[in-house]
């Protein structure tokens, strides 16, 4: 049990020795790299989020949900109002945070953004729950067994997808 951790500081030390080593051999470069200003953190988020709206995938989802489950018309009907819902929360949520430019470049701004992110993701929430709740209802035993089995699974994939870019 010692003897894999001794040798886990032995080449830790051996890498780190070797890295100084290198660091000191390399040549200074001969004109100074151009710098530039260091992006606050969250940026790409927001570029990402408040950027060019992107087609939501829920069409697809949808059908593809209808099928599995086997639903009726009135089930398909409410299953289009809760994806609905689901687009119209997620818009005005995308308008809410995106409206002023969140500032950043302070850890005050910082916090606000994500105080302000957390209160519209409750709202998107709250505005879905009713028409996801219906439609929910509307299954059947069976249909609801599926419908969680297809929600393991991907939570699943997505825990692969964690793991994979860590």
């Amino acid at each position: 049990m010692i003897r894999p951790f001794i040798a886990g500081i032995v080449f830790s030390g051996l890498v780190g020795v070797g890295g100084i080593a290198a660091a000191q051999t390399t040549t200074p470069p001969s004109a100074p790299a151009a710098t530039t200003a260091p992006s606050p953190r969250g940026a790409k988020m927001i570029e990402r989020l408040c950027g060019a709206p992107v087609k939501a995938q829920s069409d697809r989802y949808a059908s593809g949900l209808a099928e599995r489950l086997s639903l009726n018309d009135a089930q398909k009907a409410l299953l289009k109002s809760w994806q609905d819902a689901r687009q119209k929360a997620r818009t005005d949520a995308r308008a809410t945070l995106c409206a002023p430019k969140p500032d950043l470049s302070t850890f005050a701004g910082r916090l606000d953004w994500r105080g302000k992110r957390l209160e519209t993701r409750l709202a998107t929430f709250r505005a879905e729950r009713p028409n996801l709740e219906a439609f929910h209802a509307s299954l059947d035993a069976r249909q609801k067994t599926a419908w969680d089995e297809m929600r393991s699974r991907r939570d699943e994939r997505r825990q692969r997808r964690r793991h994979e870019r860590d």
